[in-house]
């Protein structure tokens, strides 16, 4: 899976990396009138993220990295951050 620099970097502030070698979380969330909402759905399209509406809030939309969008930044989801996608 080929990601843009702006995927990747929104991939990598999922998954804490912004300060952190390690994965620390697995979360992301956008508000549904701001710059990132657009980027989110571009990789839920792609499979690298899928949306989490359990956790939405008032105007954010949640999102989680998927184990192939996290492949896709050279990352493995640890057990404790691999979300499943509800049917």
């Amino acid at each position: 899976m080929d990601l843009t620099r702006e995927e990747s970097m929104l991939t990598r502030r999922a998954l804490g990396l912004e300060r952190s070698r390690s994965v620390n979380r697995n979360f992301l969330a956008v508000h549904v009138n701001g710059t990132d909402i657009k980027l989110a759905q571009a990789l839920a399209e792609k499979g690298a993220v899928h949306p989490d509406p359990s956790c939405n809030f008032g105007s954010m939309r949640v999102f989680r990295v998927t184990p192939a969008g996290a492949k896709a930044i050279g990352k493995k989801l640890p057990p404790a951050h691999t979300a499943t996608v509800a049917a």
